[in-house]
């Protein structure tokens, strides 16, 4: 999802996320956040190269379980024990001339 729906939608659920593990997953690694003032300022940065949001699974005390949407996230957190969020930031070209550009071929 785009970082301003990403934003919006976890603002819905941040009381929840509150003494989470925030795992980001980046083009250069990951990193956990224990608080959501550091989380929120390494989205911003990711927003500002124009990446793009996706959660890639949250970890419960009954195991890893794959989540799509903030909404199926809220609802989990809601029924489970969630003790971790993984989270990943991933560029996704925005116009057909900015994915032919990432193949090299227009520079």
């Amino acid at each position: 999802m785009t970082a301003t729906d990403f934003k919006l939608e976890l603002r819905e659920i941040k009381e929840n996320m509150k003494g989470l593990t925030l795992q980001l997953v980046t083009k250069n690694g990951y990193r956990p956040y224990f608080n959501l003032k550091e989380f929120g300022n390494a989205i911003l940065n990711e927003e500002s190269k124009g990446n793009d949001f996706r959660i890639n699974q949250v970890w419960t005390i009954c195991g890893t379980v794959s989540v799509k949407s903030i909404k199926s996230l809220a609802e989990l957190i809601k029924t489970e024990t969630v003790t971790g969020i993984q989270f990943e930031s991933f560029w996704n070209p925005k116009t057909q001339e900015e994915y032919i550009k990432s193949f090299g071929a227009l520079d």
